[in-house]
């Protein structure tokens, strides 16, 4: 009998924030990704860290493509404890919006384009 594929999820988190707050983060975040504290993890449990910044409005974003987890709830479980040990604050913002999706089985679908 055939093995089922893991269950993959992609994991977004976006935080809305000033702009000056957002750079600080995203340069605390970019540190941590060098540091090797990240290097003891594997590479689909590594955030890739965006920054879209426009005069009234700026966004950190926080991606993960592949996360590995049994249900969507533990797939943000996972990414909460990535975040934690990167930016423990990053989690207290006031706002912060989640988004969780089923990846389908084919690894090739799930790179974004041009990759």
């Amino acid at each position: 009998m055939a093995a089922l594929p893991p269950v993959i999820f992609e994991v977004n988190f976006v935080i809305p924030a000033e702009m000056r707050w957002a750079m600080r983060a995203k340069g605390v975040i970019d540190d941590w990704l060098l540091s090797d504290a990240a290097g003891e993890r594997p590479v689909s449990q590594l955030p890739a860290a965006d920054l879209q910044m426009q005069i009234d409005h700026s966004e950190l974003k926080l991606s993960w493509l592949e996360l590995e987890a049994p249900t969507a709830w533990d797939a943000v479980q996972r990414a909460s404890q990535i975040v934690a040990e990167m930016l423990p604050e990053l989690l207290r913002t006031r706002t912060l919006h989640i988004d969780v999706t089923l990846q389908g089985p084919d690894p090739d679908l799930r790179r974004p384009l041009g990759a």
